[in-house]
C-alpha cells in the first residue's frame, strides 16, 4: 500500500491524465462535428433550368450514401419525391427556351422575306431593263406567295414559305433572276431559317404534349422546404449519433453545394458590376463522383 503522500500524487496524476483524456476526445469530437457541418447555399438563386438538375445531383448523392441506414429515410424520401416536378419543370423550361429560339427565327426569315422583296421592288425601279426584268420576275413571284407573310400565324407562314420556295426551285429563271440580283445567298439562308423554325416547331408541339404547364415557384417552394427538412435531419442525427458516419455524406453534400454557392456568388458579382449576365449561360452542371 502506497504511504499517503505517493497515493496523493498518483491519485492526481490519474485525474490529470484522465482529464485530458477526456479534453482531447472532446476536442477531436468538436473539430470532427464542424469537419461534418454542412455547407449550405441559396437554392432561390439558381435559374429555373439550372434548379432541377442540382437537386436531382443532391438526391443522387444522399442515395448513394445510404440515407436509410443513416436514418435519414423520411426527409430524405421527401425530397426524392419531387423528382417527377423537377422533370416536368426541365420539360417546361426546354419548351420554353425553344418558344425564344422559335420567336428569333421567325424575325430572321421575316426579315430575309422582307429584305429580299424591298430589294426587287427597288430594282425594279433601274432603268436597265435586263435588271429590272430579274426584278419583275422576282416581284411577281412574292406578290403570288403574298407580300404579308410575316402578318400570318408561325404554321401558315411556315406553309407559305416552303410552298413559294418549292415554287421558286422549280422555275430555272426565278433561281437565275436571284444570281443576277445577287439575291440567291439570302433566299437559301432564308430557306434553311425556314426548315430549322419547322424542325423546332415540331419538337416544342411534341414536349408540350407530353406534360401540362406546371407552377415552377410552388414547385421550388415546396422542395426548399424538403431541402431544409434534410439539413435538419442531417444535423439532427450528427448531433445524437455523432459525426463519423455522417462525414462521407456531408464532405459529398458540401462538393456539390461548395461548388454552386462559388458560382452563384460570381454571377452576384457579375451583376453588381453591371456586366450582361442576361447574355451568360447556364452554370455548367456538377458532376457527381462515384
Amino acid at each position: 500500500m502506497l504511504p499517503g503522500s505517493k497515493r496523493n500524487i498518483f491519485l492526481s496524476l490519474l485525474c490529470e491524465n484522465i482529464f485530458l483524456t477526456l479534453r482531447r476526445l472532446i476536442f477531436i469530437k468538436i473539430i470532427v462535428n464542424i469537419m461534418a457541418k454542412i455547407v449550405k447555399f441559396r437554392f432561390p438563386g439558381l435559374w429555373n433550368s439550372e434548379y432541377p438538375l442540382v437537386v436531382n445531383r443532391l438526391i443522387d448523392i444522399v442515395e448513394r450514401h445510404n440515407p436509410h441506414a443513416l436514418h435519414l429515410g423520411v426527409s430524405f424520401d421527401r425530397l426524392a419525391a419531387f423528382r417527377v416536378n423537377l422533370s416536368n419543370i426541365e420539360v417546361q423550361e426546354r419548351t420554353d427556351r425553344e418558344s425564344a429560339q422559335l420567336s428569333e427565327l421567325d424575325q430572321q426569315r421575316d426579315t430575309l422575306y422582307n429584305v429580299i422583296y424591298a430589294t426587287a421592288k427597288n430594282f425594279q425601279r433601274t432603268p436597265v431593263a435586263e435588271i429590272s426584268n430579274h426584278a419583275h420576275r422576282l416581284v411577281t413571284l412574292f406578290k403570288k406567295h403574298g407580300t404579308s407573310m410575316s402578318s400570318s400565324n408561325y404554321t401558315a407562314q411556315t406553309k407559305r414559305l416552303y410552298d413559294m420556295l418549292a415554287d421558286a426551285n422549280a422555275q430555272p429563271e426565278i433561281m437565275a433572276s436571284l444570281e443576277a440580283l445577287s439575291l440567291k445567298p439570302l433566299f437559301e439562308r432564308m430557306s434553311e431559317v425556314n426548315r430549322e423554325f419547322d424542325a423546332l416547331f415540331m419538337q416544342r408541339k411534341e414536349r408540350r404534349g407530353e406534360t401540362e404547364r406546371v407552377d415552377t415557384r410552388a414547385i421550388r417552394n415546396e422542395c426548399d422546404k424538403a431541402i431544409t427538412l434534410l439539413w435538419n435531419a442531417i444535423e439532427f442525427n450528427i448531433a445524437e449519433r455523432g459525426a463519423e458516419a455522417y462525414t462521407p455524406l456531408v464532405n459529398a453534400i458540401n462538393a456539390l453545394t461548395s461548388y454552386y454557392k462559388q458560382q452563384l456568388a460570381a454571377r452576384a458579382s457579375r451583376r453588381k458590376a453591371k456586366q450582361a449576365v442576361e447574355k451568360e449561360g447556364e452554370i455548367v452542371p456538377y458532376e457527381v463522383v462515384v
